[in-house]
């Protein structure tokens, strides 16, 4: 049983890129939700000094959520998934029996709970869940050209870095459209519409032609934050999966949609006696990429106008990024790959995270304890 208190196909604040390391995890293709295949990216930072990396096949697929999301639910309910739309659900109890949740106008029993309501989702909460979560703040809009999509951005997308504590801003061309927006740490939000204000005009258009303008927030997990408990499991951005370095949410949601569904069948099926087997997982394969993306972010936000000075001169980080957004290399690859620099890279960021300059040049404000050096013992 499915619960949504929308009714699909729903807009849903996201700029809807997907990576090819994300769609590869589904046992169906998004073809039909896709609008424009994504080949290059193009760099800017503080909105100057642009320049493109090109790359010879697909890295990002883009889709509009609406269309992604009404795909998703066709493909649950093939699949033989029963779908309450406009259901909002004010009450949840549960015990080791089992799970009741209360709609106006049904209640619903079963054996365990998946709360995948997002960031700014009631459930965990209503369940007796208390995730813990750093979060980011977005604010995105979309322009129509008058001349159709220019040529720039058939097959591109921008990333503008520099501009936004902890973030950056992005142009993503759908099939008519521009998605154009900037995230970042949520103290910067009361900047946001200035600050994309100023991109918008970066990017060659006028504010006031901005349409569906809308915020929201990015979930990302805090050490040793729930994402299991009894018989209630939590997926994607209500667990606060969020890829830190990139703000990418789509593949943990994919991912840990897929591991909860293994374990709550397992659990429902006798197979299993409880459903701690998703939280090791998610601790053993999940934990360990968004633990190195946390310090990438921190690293990179502390000097992002070295990045852009290499990226300038060499295209390995670009051979790098392209091979993780396809799925070919994951960020616990690179590190054990390019150990010496993977060294480093915990050095620097665990000092940034107990030097109070090096936090404020990075933009941080409320810093990840450190992991390897300068750890107090217990």
């Amino acid at each position: 049983m499915m619960l949504d208190r929308a009714e699909f196909p729903r807009d849903k604040p996201c700029g809807g890129a997907v990576t090819l390391r994300a769609s590869k995890m589904l046992p169906f293709s998004i073809g039909p939700a896709v609008e424009r295949a994504i080949t290059d990216i193009y760099l800017t930072y503080n909105q100057a000094n642009g320049f493109t990396r090109r790359s010879e096949y697909e890295v990002v697929s883009m889709t509009q959520r609406r269309n992604l999301d009404a795909l998703l639910v066709e493909k649950a309910i093939q699949a033989g998934v029963t779908l309450r739309e406009r259901a909002p659900v004010p009450q949840i109890s549960r015990d080791a029996a089992g799970v009741e949740v209360v709609t106006e106008d049904e209640t619903f029993s079963g054996s365990v709970l998946v709360a995948a309501d997002g960031a700014n989702g009631k459930t965990s909460a209503m369940a007796g869940i208390q995730p813990q979560w750093w979060r980011h703040i977005a604010l995105e809009g979309n322009v129509t050209p008058a001349g159709g999509i220019p040529a720039q951005w058939e097959t591109a997308f921008g990333v503008d870095i520099g501009g936004m504590p902890g973030g950056y801003g992005w142009i993503f061309p759908k099939g008519d459209h521009l998605n154009i927006g900037i995230v970042g740490w949520r103290y910067a939000g009361p900047t946001l519409r200035e600050r994309l204000t100023a991109l918008v005009k970066f990017y060659g258009y006028d504010v006031d032609d901005l349409w569906g303008l809308r915020g929201h927030y990015l979930t990302i997990r805090q050490p040793d934050s729930p994402v299991a408990e009894g018989n209630a499991l939590l997926v994607g951005d209500a667990a606060g999966l969020i890829d830190p370095m990139t703000d990418e949410g789509i593949y943990s949601a994919i991912w840990s949609g897929r591991a909860a569904a293994r374990h709550a069948a397992a659990y429902v099926g006798g197979e299993a006696t409880d459903l701690s087997g998703y939280r090791r997982q998610v601790e053993r394969e999940l934990v360990p990429e968004l633990k190195i993306s946390r310090r990438f972010h921190d690293l990179f936000h502390l000097t992002p106008g070295l990045y852009i000075w290499i990226e300038r001169r060499s295209s390995l980080v670009w051979a790098l990024a392209r091979r993780m957004l396809r799925g070919d290399l994951t960020y616990v690859n690179v590190m054990l790959k390019h150990r010496v620099t993977g060294t480093a890279i915990d050095f620097v960021s665990d000092l940034v995270r107990i030097t109070p300059v090096l936090q404020r040049r990075a933009g941080l404000r409320d810093p990840a304890p450190p992991q390897r050096f300068f750890v107090r013992e217990a």
